[in-house]
């Protein structure tokens, strides 16, 4: 019986080491790799950065969801909408970290779906634009609701949301607009409801 608590013992504290090394579901502190593509859009480091107006419009997700989807793609800050920072009131439904080190949010607001990303702060070039609001909303985020990892964690907080327009392209990611419109990066952010930090 002595044998059996040794041998138990070891299994759990090598299973400990094995998460603390990274080897289980990734967390947002082990995250090393950046994104690549539309990257100085989706940081506010492209060369336009400088067209954005900083100071948030109220709007909802059904009004961004409505706005026809250019083609092709914009890889510019070519639109409007890419030239402002929105503020919704949403409900996060999920979440999870993603391979360029984004925490990925799923929000949902009166029948529409949309996603909000979150950089990673080592992954922000020097250009940033609004660099400490970005650092200080997903650090709020991971404070009230909790770290990221890459399996998805369901929520349900509702919160209000500051962040940048951008037109992604199709690419099968989960809880995007029906016009691929997402918010990106997350300026500020306010929960109301629904995480415990």
């Amino acid at each position: 019986m002595r044998m059996f608590w040794r041998v138990a013992t070891v299994l759990v504290a090598s299973a400990l080491a094995a998460l603390a090394a990274g080897t289980g579901p990734r967390s947002v502190a082990a995250s090393s790799a950046c994104g690549v593509e539309f990257w100085s859009l989706k940081t506010l480091s492209d060369p336009q950065r400088n067209l954005v107006k900083l100071r948030p419009r109220r709007t909802t997700i059904a009004l961004i969801d409505a706005r026809p989807m250019p083609h092709p793609t914009p890889t510019t800050r070519a639109t409007g909408y890419q030239r402002r920072v929105w503020r919704v009131v949403a409900q996060i439904i999920e979440f999870k970290l993603e391979d360029d080190s984004d925490i990925h949010l799923v929000l949902f607001d009166e029948g529409h779906y949309m996603i909000a990303e979150m950089p990673f702060a080592a992954c922000l070039p020097t250009a940033t634009r609004d660099r400490k609001a970005i650092i200080r909303a997903r650090a709020t985020f991971i404070k009230q609701c909790g770290p990221a990892t890459s399996d998805w964690q369901t929520l349900g907080a509702i919160a209000y949301i500051s962040e940048v327009g951008f037109w992604d392209f199709p690419h099968r990611q989960s809880g995007h607009a029906s016009n691929y419109a997402e918010l990106h990066p997350v300026t500020a952010i306010k929960i109301v409801s629904g995480c415990h930090g």
